[in-house]
């Protein structure tokens, strides 16, 4: 199994909102997944943050491991 499989395994066992009768199924799968977005992405900015500064990680490294420009990540997560 890749990384990316077991990840969207974990995203489709994630179930907050779904089963709240206020709001439709989609709504709730919709907030679930916005909801796991963020706390992804604050992971990522504060692991990518720690590495560079702490961890003598180059930034370029990071911005490799991500996907993104090395500018783009000190943008992003150099704070």
């Amino acid at each position: 199994m890749s990384a990316e499989s077991n990840a969207r395994d974990h995203i489709h066992a994630f179930r907050w909102w779904v089963g709240n009768p206020e709001m439709t199924r989609a709504e709730a799968e919709l907030r679930d997944l916005a909801a796991l977005r963020e706390a992804v992405e604050y992971e990522i900015a504060m692991h990518a943050h720690q590495v560079a500064t702490y961890e003598g990680i180059s930034w370029a490294t990071v911005a490799d491991a991500l996907s993104i420009s090395p500018a783009a990540a000190r943008r992003r997560y150099k704070r």
